[in-house]
């Protein structure tokens, strides 16, 4: 394993889903749409010393845990632009520690108790998973691979590549449905039907509409 692979696994998870909905504001205030690479960085504590000299130390470099972690938060309080915004910047780093099938499992040791609200970030986070998997694959199919230069001249040459689908994690194939189906709201509390329900979710015993993850519309 490498050492932004060992660092991603040390990221400190995010609250639970209840904690997320009780207080939306809270998440919109730590990550506002302005300067997002302020606050687009590991959150592993840093050593005192680095701490004490911010000018002599380098700003922590942003982690996979880290980006997929603020994902998860603006998906749970239904905030759409910061949503998008998350999933496009994590597509658009196309290092090998990123690719979606090397996403670090959240819960390595010790998986969440059943019924508990630990278990249900894990069902969400993978859920999360399967819709990065299709919004990503949606790019590549089409010609679009992550490692594109931010401008295009030769379409063509893109479209001959090699394509490479993304693929989830090990951890999301294998997470256990919840024993009982739980609701996450929109930002003005509704909750679809089953019939209306993302079933990339409702595998997992989530319901919840679907994210709007069309990318590069």
């Amino acid at each position: 394993m490498s050492h932004e692979q060992m660092q991603s696994l040390c990221e400190p998870i995010p609250p639970i889903p209840s904690r997320l909905l009780a207080d939306r504001t809270a998440v919109i205030q730590k990550y506002p749409l302005r300067r997002p690479m302020s606050w687009r960085h590991s959150l592993i504590p840093r050593p005192l010393i680095r701490r004490l000299l911010p000018l002599i130390s380098p700003s922590p470099s942003d982690t996979p845990s880290a980006s997929f972690y603020r994902l998860y938060q603006f998906f749970v309080i239904d905030w759409t632009v910061q949503f998008r915004n998350e999933l496009e910047y994590f597509w658009t780093q196309s290092q090998t520690d990123w690719a979606l099938s090397a996403l670090p499992d959240p819960y390595p040791n010790n998986k969440p108790k059943a019924g508990s609200d630990e278990a249900l970030r894990y069902a969400i986070m993978a859920g999360l998973c399967y819709i990065m998997e299709k919004a990503y694959n949606r790019l590549i199919m089409r010609g679009l691979p992550r490692d594109a230069p931010a401008v295009v001249d030769d379409f063509e040459e893109l479209r001959a590549r090699p394509k490479r689908p993304e693929k989830v994690p090990t951890w999301a194939e294998v997470t256990v449905p919840l024993d009982e189906v739980m609701n996450i709201p929109d930002s003005e509390g509704n909750v679809p039907t089953d019939e209306n329900a993302d079933e990339d979710f409702l595998r997992f015993g989530v319901r919840v509409a679907t994210p709007h993850w069309v990318l590069f519309e």
